[in-house]
């Protein structure tokens, strides 16, 4: 059964939310970037970022986007990941680990067709637009 949910879902993006104490936060900082290099030389993982959320939390975000939910599966039972585990063991509270299911990606086509625009014009004449269609594309 578990092999049928594999070939199921397509991309798969995980992020872990935590909020590590003020004189922890650099200790965990230093881990998480120490991860994210070899992670994103692991097969099928497509990414991997830390973020900093701005706000009364200021919490820690890893982010990682996979090609598929087995090759999340062998990120999570690697002993890389055990460096994320510790990380994780610096967080004040429980931290919040998400992993979502990815079965269809759009882009500015999709705001394009939401604001009912052909693609000559962009909302708002947000001319970048263009660009960045060129770049993703």
């Amino acid at each position: 059964m578990e092999q049928l949910w594999l070939m199921v879902w397509g991309m798969v993006i995980s992020t872990l939310r935590f909020l590590p104490s003020a004189k922890r936060h650099s200790e965990v900082l230093e881990i998480l970037r120490s991860v994210v290099g070899p992670a994103e030389s692991q097969p099928g993982c497509l990414s991997c970022h830390i973020y900093e959320e701005d706000g009364p939390d200021q919490a820690t975000v890893l982010c990682g986007h996979w090609r598929t939910a087995a090759a999340l599966q062998e990120h999570i039972l690697s002993d890389l990941y055990l460096r994320v585990l510790a990380a994780c063991e610096l967080s004040n509270q429980p931290p919040e680990f998400c992993f979502h299911h990815v079965s269809k990606t759009q882009g500015m086509d999709l705001v394009l067709k939401l604001r009912g625009c052909s693609g000559e014009h962009p909302p708002g004449g947000f001319a970048a637009s263009r660009q960045i269609s060129k770049v993703v594309t």
